[in-house]
């Protein structure tokens, strides 16, 4: 397998329905394909974009990404345009799609024109739109959708979901012949979970560092910002420590403030479960530090007062 300029996100997109990991409450929405308009809604890397993909493929489709061309000119300009013209296979009309990526960035004027673009060519146009914040959403929009939420909704839906997960990253593993056993494999698929996009990456990381096993010492590379995390509970020189955080991380504190957020606790649970009775303690501190974040004159400060404090509590 080729891996040169090649993306594992794209590599391993399913390009078909039954190829997806889907909850079977969602599987019931799609699998009859585009019936009504259709907004999928949910976190980063939970299929929203593979699904419209798929979706729309074999249509007369046009793209818009509304986080860069968000106002109303673009319904004026773009979507009526569109809509109004018709669109023949083998001399009959067809429906023609319009994709709407990350509809929640979207102006309120835009929201107000689209509602009735929508309701006139109703017979013509098919709507898929995608967005991680459903709340942004218009109640008026919304309601011309049929709104799926691509995330386990309860425990069950959950399970579901994580055990297919398991079984697709299982296959992909084989697939680059990098083995595996399956309580590892679990704890990886964890650490990202729901994020499919977050599992290939690391997967692609681990590929391109020649891993030919999946173990425990190698999880801890598949971490955002594993050398903070290192540093955190490993300490080391503390002026090449602030060295390193300065070089690295200085024109990304949001960015790696949300990695330790996100990620920290489960780095010790996965690699260093000695310390998981830190947790509560690191939880506290993490969430006070993030909490100054948006108001810090000099955020670079507050990401090396996270960094020490949480070296303190580690190590007390």
């Amino acid at each position: 397998m080729s891996t040169v300029n090649k993306l594992f996100t794209e590599i391993f997109r399913p390009n078909q329905i039954n190829n997806v990991v889907l909850l079977p409450r969602i599987y019931n929405e799609v699998a009859k394909g585009l019936t009504q308009n259709l907004l999928f809604f949910g976190p980063a890397g939970s299929g929203k974009t593979t699904l419209t993909r798929i979706l729309a493929r074999g249509y007369d489709t046009m793209t818009i990404n509304c986080s860069e061309e968000r106002g109303i000119d673009i319904i004026r300009e773009k979507i009526i345009g569109f809509s109004s013209s018709i669109s023949l296979l083998n001399g009959k009309e067809q429906i023609k799609i319009i994709v709407l990526e990350e509809c929640d960035g979207m102006t309120s004027d835009a929201f107000d024109s689209l509602r009735a673009v929508i309701e006139k060519y109703s017979d013509s146009v098919r709507f898929i739109g995608n967005c991680n914040n459903i709340n942004k959403i218009p109640e008026p929009i919304q309601s011309r959708f049929n709104c799926i939420p691509c995330y386990p909704i309860n425990a069950q839906e959950e399970t579901i979901l994580f055990d297919g997960y398991v079984k697709y990253v299982g296959q992909i593993l084989n697939h680059i012949k990098c083995s595996y056993t399956d309580d590892v494999l679990k704890e990886f698929v964890k650490i990202n979970f729901p994020d499919m996009r977050s599992i290939l990456n690391s997967i692609q990381s681990l590929y391109i560092q020649g891993a030919k096993e999946l173990s425990r010492d190698n999880l801890i590379k598949t971490f955002d910002c594993s050398d903070i995390f290192n540093i955190i509970i490993n300490g080391g020189d503390p002026i090449d420590n602030y060295k390193l955080i300065i070089s690295e991380y200085s024109n990304k504190i949001d960015e790696a403030m949300l990695s330790i957020s996100q990620n920290f606790v489960d780095f010790i649970r996965t690699s260093y479960p000695q310390y998981k009775n830190k947790i509560p303690m690191c939880i506290i501190a993490i969430a006070e530090y993030m909490a100054q974040l948006p108001n810090a004159i000099d955020k670079v400060i507050v990401l090396l007062a996270t960094i020490y404090k949480l070296q303190i509590i580690i190590k007390q």
